[in-house]
């Protein structure tokens, strides 16, 4: 399970620039002050994270390794989805605009955001699996907080230094060609 942005593909999303257009607390969750605006005031700044989102999709590219990672999944048959916080609008635009070969595909709008587990735990059962046999793949805290809220393990993928959340992977890599090696080249 993956991670869209950030991790499969790249993300130019500003969220100093979206939370001060929207009026959020710097500390606070883009999506939870969502969530607290009256009606009138939370479609304004619905808006304004689609606008971002949109914005963000149409420039956005494979992360290093991330295309030959999902291509052996693929020839080893190994299921995979896409779990994000992002709107499906702009999931959609960066899929078809990377041609990623991943079909199932679970945003805000119909499961709760990670770190709620829910999507987690719906894949596991539609894929037919414990959650402990599914890796789950991201690069933000909320990834690997959703993964310990399924009881699924996560792996981080951080591509420079390591952000003060790594402990909450239960693996760790700097790019997609290292979990490569660690999942298909290190087996006995």
């Amino acid at each position: 399970m993956f991670d869209l942005d950030g991790t499969l593909v790249t993300s130019s999303l500003d969220f100093v620039a979206i939370k001060q257009e929207i009026c959020c607390p710097a500390n606070a969750d883009v999506l939870s002050f969502l969530q607290s605006l009256p009606d009138e005031q939370q479609h304004a700044a619905l808006d304004v994270i689609h606008r971002h989102e949109l914005l963000d999709a149409q420039t956005s590219d494979w992360m290093p390794g991330a295309r030959a990672f999902v291509d052996r999944c693929i020839e080893d048959a190994i299921p995979m989805a896409i779990v994000t916080r992002n709107s499906l609008q702009s999931s959609r635009v960066k899929i078809e605009r990377n041609a990623i070969p991943i079909d199932r595909l679970i945003t805000r709008e119909n499961s709760k955001p990670k770190p709620d587990p829910s999507a987690l735990l719906h894949i596991a059962s539609e894929f037919g699996l414990p959650t402990h046999a599914i890796l789950m793949v991201g690069d933000y805290r909320y990834d690997l907080e959703a993964g310990r809220n399924a009881k699924m393990p996560s792996c981080l993928i951080h591509y420079t230094t390591l952000p003060d959340y790594s402990h909450l992977a239960d693996y760790s890599f700097q790019h997609f060609g290292l979990l490569q090696q660690a999942m298909f080249e290190f087996q006995v």
